[in-house]
């Protein structure tokens, strides 16, 4: 096996280079914002290549890779990312890389030759794969989808040079209702608390803030309700902020909308007061209308069902998955941190 007859999937060499480094961009925000059509319409644009959720930094800290990966950490990440491209090969319902199911097992074995025994850090694997991914899609930019690594900047700016940051905001009582009530896929209801997402949301838009403070113009804001309602606008405004071209119209998935085949579900006139009493200073600079709700007192019954639900999936998670031990303990942490 070698890269001239098997293109840079195979490569048993990086293809990386310090003379060719290409910075990246990633998509930040929160779950259940909308985040997979934003994806969709950035892989439509010229020369980028957007991978769709990737929480490779996460899964190294899960490991304890600080530095230079050891041969077990190698492949325990190699083989994370294998399932990544595995999944998106089977299920994504659209961006669907073009490989072959067996040939994500040559793609893994081609990294393990090319970092057995060299020293490799976490993200200097993401960068290889996703380069040779890049190059295999007829690409040379790359990105990636990984909406809770706005707690991860400061990282992620120190290990990619000219990062730029795409940081996609949802109405917040939108989001809490999506995350709420659909289940399925990546819908987890038993992880949703009203404290607890309010704040979340408040939290990645003063970490927006607090970015855009550091790198400028490297960051571009969008909002959701605008993508959905002129896709084309917003894809021509990504493309300039990347310095691409975006051509033709952006093409549409099947139901912008968490609750497809469902009845669309809201929150309670607690979780709104709740919402706003919270993230209602960033919710109006953003343009995001005040409802100005009232708790009506059967609402306290939801919002205990809801406490003990979510109390009892956090305490599973902490105990039995080490990548969610990692996200809960990000969140902890921005909890404390000085912005």
């Amino acid at each position: 096996m070698s890269a001239d007859t098997h293109g840079p999937l195979y490569s048993l060499t990086p293809v990386v280079s310090a003379s060719e480094r290409t910075a990246p961009v990633i998509v930040v925000g929160l779950p259940r914002s909308g985040s997979t059509f934003l994806a969709h319409v950035l892989s439509q644009i010229d020369n980028w290549y957007i991978f769709d959720d990737l929480f490779l930094l996460r899964q190294a800290k899960s490991v304890g890779a600080s530095g230079d990966l050891n041969d077990e950490q190698l492949k325990n990440l190699v083989g994370f990312l294998g399932w990544q491209l595995r999944a998106r090969i089977r299920w994504a319902s659209f961006s669907r890389p073009q490989c072959k199911w067996e040939e994500v097992d040559e793609f893994e074995e081609a990294l393990l030759t090319t970092f057995r025994d060299k020293p490799v850090t976490w993200d200097g694997l993401l960068e290889e794969w996703l380069t040779r991914l890049a190059r295999h899609h007829g690409c040379k930019h790359w990105g990636y989808k990984a909406p809770q690594d706005f707690m991860n900047a400061d990282e992620l700016l120190t290990c990619f040079p000219g990062l730029q940051f795409v940081f996609l905001v949802r109405d917040p009582r939108n989001v809490m209702a999506s995350k709420k009530f659909v289940a399925g896929e990546d819908g987890k209801p038993a992880e949703y608390h009203p404290l607890v997402y309010a704040y979340y949301w408040r939290m990645s838009v003063k970490a927006a803030q607090s970015i855009r403070k550091r790198i400028g113009e490297r960051i571009l804001i969008v909002k959701f309700e605008e993508l959905i309602a002129d896709p084309n606008a917003e894809a021509k405004r990504l493309a300039k902020f990347l310095g691409a071209t975006f051509r033709g119209d952006v093409q549409r998935t099947e139901g912008n909308t968490s609750f497809k085949g469902t009845k669309r579900e809201g929150l309670t006139k607690l979780e709104e007061w709740i919402c706003e009493k919270i993230a209602g200073d960033p919710m109006r600079h953003l343009g995001y209308e005040m409802r100005n709700s009232w708790p009506r007192p059967w609402d306290v019954f939801d919002l205990a069902w809801t406490s003990l639900r979510f109390l009892v999936a956090q305490l599973r998670r902490l105990i039995t998955n080490g990548a969610a031990r990692q996200s809960i303990l990000m969140f902890i942490r921005s909890l404390f941190r000085r912005k």
